[in-house]
């Protein structure tokens, strides 16, 4: 649940959307890659604001702002629309672990958005839900919870060679951040 005070940042930051879009058009972004990048940023922030340990150092928007950034740089390397530039010192000040932690939630959500709705239903009704494998294997419609639990298995190492491919082809460049 977002609390007021997050609310009320978000409702400020999307007053601020014209100033992005124009900031990502610049750096060669697309105002469809925009809206997701500018969306994304928001989100992680959101994320970030939910961590107790997180301390923002700067005003919301430079924070959303600088995050865009990143992952607009990610993206066009992917993409190979940009060339590689050297970021400037404040840029590189910032502590990427965060980053490094969203992209790798991102790549989770994308591979477990790859897997059939059969393993998407079974991992969540097991990791979300916390079901037993006996009623897993009665509502999905499987013979027993022996079959439901090799099920499991079997989408849980499908779910990790998706995640590891996505890893690899979404690695970010380092030298950019640090």
């Amino acid at each position: 649940m977002i609390d007021k005070e997050v609310e009320q940042e978000l409702k400020a930051l999307y007053k601020k959307w014209p100033e992005m879009k124009r900031f990502l058009a610049t750096a060669g972004c697309h105002t469809v890659d925009a809206e997701d990048i500018f969306q994304e940023a928001l989100l992680i922030y959101t994320r970030k604001k939910e961590d107790t340990s997180f301390v923002l150092t700067v005003e919301p928007f430079y924070y959303v702002k600088n995050t865009c950034k990143l992952l607009w740089y990610n993206e066009a390397r992917r993409q190979k629309k940009l060339p590689k530039t050297e970021l400037t010192n404040e840029e590189m000040e910032l502590d990427d672990s965060w980053f490094q932690k969203e992209m790798k939630i991102r790549n989770i959500e994308k591979a477990l958005d790859k897997l059939g709705k059969q393993c998407q239903e079974i991992l969540q009704l097991f990791y979300g839900l916390g079901w037993n494998m006996v009623d897993i294997a009665s509502k999905i419609g499987l013979r027993n919870d022996k079959v439901a639990k090799a099920q499991k298995y079997r989408c849980l190492q499908k779910a990790k060679e998706l995640t590891e491919e996505q890893d690899s082809s979404d690695e970010i460049d380092h030298s950019l951040i640090n």
